[in-house]
């Protein structure tokens, strides 16, 4: 028996295929044309002798019909009308229509929650409803409904619950682009209400092209459990969660240190910045600035000191935060200071007195001059060193990122890298500047409005996580969760051990809006908003805040405002296990499926919404959201690199699978959202990558593509061609189909069960071979090594079934009484394997297999099930485990390689006989 082929090697095989399935096309066409030639005869010797007739019959050339190979027209979810004949060539598009509407309107999809079978539940990663699925979606869709299906077939009552993410900030820079690209209005020239019916219009356009791709790809989703994060249902969870947090003290409002966004006007999590590594002095387009911007470079400076003691020098790759600087850190041991300690600097521009402090933790001592700024308000380090000497916390910019008051007057309404250059001019005026060197740096910038991420202290809510980190992080090591891949343990436990507070409010209107009323008493003070904090009520609406108002003050006037602000899309995200079942209602979809079995998504999320999962899901639904996590790696263009809309590989799913030109990809980017200045660099990166478009793959064999790559660790470096390969492969199962049709002929009834006992030696092969696939197949799928299943079933189908055993049985067919019995129980053993193979190959592949499995005949005393999709997964059947004949089978194909090898390599079109004596 040959070993299963590792992923190099099955690429090398594809391609050799290819080539030989091309010679087989040319020899079958000159076939067809022969035929054609006899049959013009046969009709000019007006019908011709039995000899020319036979001939014909057996050339396959008799009068027939185009119609009799192209599929009647189906009616919309009714099953898939096949035509008379098998099409001559496997067509992806002919073979995927109607057979999903099929399945969908025969609820094949839906789970029972009063089902007695055990439940298996994924809970798909909710797509975000800005777009259009890309290909890092259809590997999400591909590996989970291969699961789904699997576990279908195998007897579960299984539930994969659809979902969409209105994603909060994507969607409102998505809509305020197109706003004012279409109409050059501002969401705050048009005002919340109806900035939010554009994004609701938004949202119905793109919501549904994610619905359709998703039934393209063969998703077999609950459609009847179909939720979306900002629907009633998912609201009231939020806002529930939300109150239980707060009651439980998890829930807390701060002014504190977050990642602020000046273009935007939000804070934005972590998730949302990209560093970028700058190896000097760069300059960048940054958003609101006609001329690039300077970064990369470290400035030096002095503070003159008090006392006459001369200078302290410091240096910062962001000048303009001097001006928000409230103390200088020396290190308690450096000589050089030590007579300093405890003195004061003075700032040029304000007078302000800043004081000499000793922290070990923040400064090293050999690094530049060994004496830092400090700005608490700006820096998250320089923060931290704030809180624990009590400094002076100086927030110089607005919310839009220019200089504020409190930057001083000198510098007041500038933008903040403008105010960078006015800062340099006025210290060197001074004689305090010291010089710019260039200097290796990371800068974060926001993934949505590209603008430098500003450090801003804000008036937040937060959750406090450090408790609901510790059940997450116990739960995993008692097993009560596994990872998969188990290496990214280590980093769920390094994130989760020092966890920071979670900041969950944004400043944008498309979200959910925080359930907080802030009351503004009339003999109030201070009348802003958040003055004084306890002044806020924390309610499931306004009638319950109004309530708890009237109680908490009675007797005073007061007036009662929401929190404009809404909730980070990831705080929904992270209920989404409960509240897609229902919860906080005691349901009986809660009862029966959380925790769900399995979450798969991507490594990049492990953090941003898998352990928020975890941490949420036990602290409010009592137990842990899924028991086992599967991250399958990000998918990378055939280059290794990040796939982005700028370089113009980002791949549509449904581009693949149907095909598309040059022509109407760099269409698709000139009707879609991308800055025009980056359009023309994308198609640039088209034009290198896909010079003839994208060829028609189909659904089966981009998702057996998918599926098969997540071999390679963390990264897929993916590639078209690879996916055509499979796309010829199913061709080569199509035409082992038309072979078996034409052997087991019109009339052939198969067994209800077979003796192996009595089977000719190939065919007890085939068996044993068969159930060693289907040992493999259902032990990967078991162990989640997807790609490891993907390849023994490729390997029976491709090296056994198709290059040996449909061989091997070929002399049977010649019509000899000698082959009586082989030939019957030959077609008896192809059609079983026929059967088995494709329900084992249909997870994977779940067009073709249904197609063919459909054409296959049934055995009359079976009660056959309506859909492959519904039939048993095979199963091992031990009894036909025969290693003495895979050993005898091996010396066989061993032989036949052998004798292969000695024809010379210049013979490459001659078959040569050969001949062979056995010793034994």
């Amino acid at each position: 028996m040959e070993k299963p082929l590792n992923a190099k090697e099955l690429e090398r095989k594809l391609k050799k295929d290819q080539k030989a399935r091309e010679k087989e096309e040319k020899k079958i066409k000159a076939k067809q044309k022969e035929a054609a030639r006899l049959q013009a005869q046969a009709v000019s010797d007006g019908g011709g002798a039995k000899k020319s007739d036979k001939k014909l019959r057996k050339k396959g050339a008799m009068d027939e019909s185009p119609e009799d190979f192209i599929d009647p027209e189906t009616p919309a979810g009714q099953k898939k009308l096949l035509a008379s004949q098998m099409a001559k060539q496997y067509s992806p598009a002919a073979v995927e229509k109607s057979w999903y509407a099929w399945w969908e309107s025969s609820r094949y999809f839906e789970a029972d929650a009063a089902s007695s079978k055990p439940p298996f539940v994924i809970v798909q990663p909710p797509p975000n409803v800005t777009g259009v699925l890309h290909i890092g979606h259809a590997i999400t869709a591909a590996i989970e409904d291969a699961i789904i299906r699997w576990r279908r077939m195998s007897g579960y009552n299984a539930l994969w619950v659809p979902g969409m993410d209105h994603a909060g900030i994507a969607t409102q820079v998505v809509v305020e682009k197109k706003l004012m690209r279409e109409k050059n209005l501002s969401r705050h020239n048009v005002g919340r209400e109806k900035f939010l019916c554009e994004v609701l219009k938004w949202k119905e356009q793109h919501g549904g092209a994610i619905l359709k791709q998703l039934r393209i790809l063969g998703a077999s989703l609950d459609w009847s459990r179909e939720c979306f994060t900002m629907d009633e249902l998912r609201s009231k969870a939020v806002t529930e969660a939300f109150v239980r947090l707060y009651k439980d003290g998890l829930i807390y409002r701060a002014h504190r240190l977050v990642n602020w966004d000046c273009t935007l006007r939000t804070a934005i999590s972590d998730i949302e910045v990209d560093h970028e590594d700058l190896a000097g002095e760069t300059s960048l387009e940054v958003p609101g600035y006609k001329s690039p911007v300077q970064f990369g470079v470290l400035i030096s400076f002095a503070y003159p000191l008090e006392e006459g003691l001369g200078e302290i020098i410091v240096a910062t790759t962001r000048i303009e935060t001097m001006l928000g600087d409230t103390a200088i850190a020396v290190h308690p041991q450096d000589g050089r200071y030590k007579h300093l300690h405890g003195k004061y600097a003075l700032h040029p521009f304000n007078g302000r007195k800043l004081k000499i402090i000793c922290d070990a933790e923040l400064v090293d001592p050999n690094f530049g001059t060994g004496a830092v700024k400090i700005t608490p308000a700006h820096d998250p380090n320089d923060f931290k060193v704030g809180e624990r000497h009590n400094l002076e916390f100086i927030n110089i910019f607005t919310d839009d990122g220019k200089i504020s008051e409190m930057g001083g007057s000198q510098f007041e309404g500038m933008p903040r890298f403008s105010a960078r250059t006015a800062v340099i001019d006025a210290l060197k005026n001074k004689g305090l500047y010291r010089g710019t060197k260039s200097n290796v740096m990371s800068l974060s910038l926001c993934s949505r409005s590209k603008d430098v991420v500003e450090p801003m202290m804000k008036p937040q809510w937060f959750v406090s996580c450090n408790s609901m980190a510790k059940g997450a992080l116990d739960a995993v090591k008692s097993k009560k969760i596994e990872i998969i891949p188990p290496q990214y343990e280590q980093d769920w436990y390094r994130w989760l051990e020092n966890i920071r507070d979670w900041c969950i409010s944004r400043q944008l209107w498309w979200g959910h809006r925080i359930p907080a009323w802030y009351v503004t008493l009339e003999d109030d003070e201070e009348k802003d908003m958040g003055s004084y904090s306890d002044h806020w009520i924390i309610a499931r609406d306004e009638n319950d805040a109004i309530l708890e108002a009237k109680q908490r003050y009675p007797g005073k006037k007061y007036q009662l405002y929401q929190d404009p602000d809404v909730l980070d899309t990831w705080f929904s995200s992270g209920l989404f296990p409960l509240s897609v079942l229902g919860w906080p209602d005691d349901k009986p979809d809660l009862s029966t499926f959380y925790p769900s079995s399995v979450l798969e998504t991507g490594s990049d999320i492990l953090f941003f919404w898998v352990a928020r999962m975890v941490m949420m899901g036990m602290q409010l639904g009592g137990d842990v959201p899924f028991q086992k996590v599967y991250l399958h790696p990000i998918i990378r263009d055939a280059h290794g690199r990040k796939m982005a809309k700028s370089l113009g590989n980002v791949i549509d799913p449904v581009d693949v699978i149907n095909g598309i030109s040059l022509e109407n990809l760099q269409k698709k980017l000139e009707d879609g959202n991308l800055d025009p200045k980056e359009i023309e660099k994308a198609k640039e990166g088209q034009r290198k990558d896909f010079p003839n478009g994208i060829p028609e793959c189909g659904t089966d064999a981009l998702r057996f593509a998918l599926i098969s790559y997540t071999s390679q660790s963390d990264k897929i470096n993916l590639d078209i061609k690879r996916v055509h390969g499979y796309r010829q492969w199913c061709n080569k199962l199509w035409n082992a189909i038309r072979f078996a049709m034409n052997k087991l002929g019109d009339q052939y009834v198969p067994p209800a069960t077979i003796a192996v006992c009595s089977l000719p030696p190939v065919c007890k092969w085939i068996l044993s071979v068969l159930n060693k696939a289907v040992g493999k197949t259902k032990f990967s799928l078991e162990a989640y090594k997807f790609s490891e299943a993907t390849s023994s079933i490729y390997s029976w189908w491709q090296y056994q079934l198709c290059d040996v055993y449909i061989e091997a049985i070929k002399p049977y067919f010649n019509e000899s009484q000698d082959f009586e019995s082989a030939r019957g129980a030959s077609r008896d053993t192809l059609w079983v394997c026929l059967d088995m193979g494709l329900r084992l190959l249909h997870p994977f592949m779940p067009y073709i297999t249904e197609e063919l499995w459909q054409r296959l005949p049934q055995p009359k005393q079976a009660c056959t099930k309506d859909s492959i999709m519904i039939s048993e997964y095979p199963k091992v059947v031990q009894e036909w485990t025969n290693d003495q004949i895979e050993y005898e089978m091996e010396i066989v194909l061993d032989t036949v390689n052998k004798l292969r090898s000695l024809r010379p390599s210049t013979d490459t079109y001659e078959r040569r006989p050969a001949f062979v004596l056995c010793r034994g």
